[in-house]
């Protein structure tokens, strides 16, 4: 559905909602996630993702409900610890990595990181239907884990194989899958949340109603968030 221009805010100045210098981040941070949703495309208002990866920003509270996803998490940790796998869960796979080319830290959390032998294997399980973002999110995992002083001992200098977990199938994802094109990709969009200047932003109400930033940081939210009920 298209905004009703009538009632768009008239300005686009988003330096007006901007926090204060004092709460700039020092280096620019951002989760595994949210990068994945950008090269994915699910999310297209860059602004909305600039400013908490370049502020300090309360968001709004998440109302996903994990207890599925937990549930799928521990039965597959089993069914890896029934093959043979040692299996790492969770916060023991937290990670951060700095970038070099791009100034930012980037910060990630894969369900499952098991290891059998010399086999390294980085599952996510999923609870709801299948995205886009959510490939863009194992490979990042694949690509980071290696380089984060937090797991980098537990890939054995190698790109560990991919998996996501859906409640009706696995699908299995090579490293092979890490190549030029995905790494520049990936570089985009680091160059897009680093930029040293604010994007404009783009409401769109489906995307608007659901972002976590608050109102007071975009006007463009209560805006949008009314025209998909109208």
């Amino acid at each position: 559905m298209a905004l009703n221009q009538n009632v768009l805010p008239k300005t686009n100045k988003a330096t007006n909602l901007i926090p204060s210098q004092s709460q700039k981040r020092l280096t620019p941070y951002a989760w595994v996630t949210r990068i994945a949703q950008l090269m994915a495309k699910e999310k297209n208002c860059h602004y909305g993702n600039w400013l908490p990866t370049n502020y300090h920003i309360s968001l709004l509270p998440s109302d996903f409900d994990s207890s599925d996803h937990d549930k799928m998490v521990i039965q597959r940790s089993r069914e890896l610890q029934n093959l043979g796998f040692s299996v790492n869960v969770e916060n023991a796979n937290s990670f951060k990595v700095k970038g070099k080319t791009y100034s930012i830290c980037i910060a990630g959390r894969p369900d499952i990181v098991a290891i059998k032998d010399n086999w390294v294997v980085v599952e996510d399980c999923k609870s709801g239907r299948e995205k886009t973002s959510h490939l863009y999110q194992i490979l990042l995992y694949m690509l980071l884990l290696p380089h984060a002083p937090e797991t980098k001992s537990l890939c054995k200098g190698q790109i560990p194989h991919g998996r996501l977990i859906y409640s009706d199938r696995i699908i299995d994802i090579p490293n092979q899958r890490i190549d030029r094109d995905f790494i520049t990709h990936f570089q985009q969009v680091l160059s897009s949340l680093t930029r040293p200047d604010f994007p404009p932003r783009q409401p769109h109400p489906s995307e608007c109603r659901y972002c976590r930033l608050p109102e007071k940081n975009c006007s463009f939210k209560r805006v949008s968030y009314a025209n998909s009920r109208g």
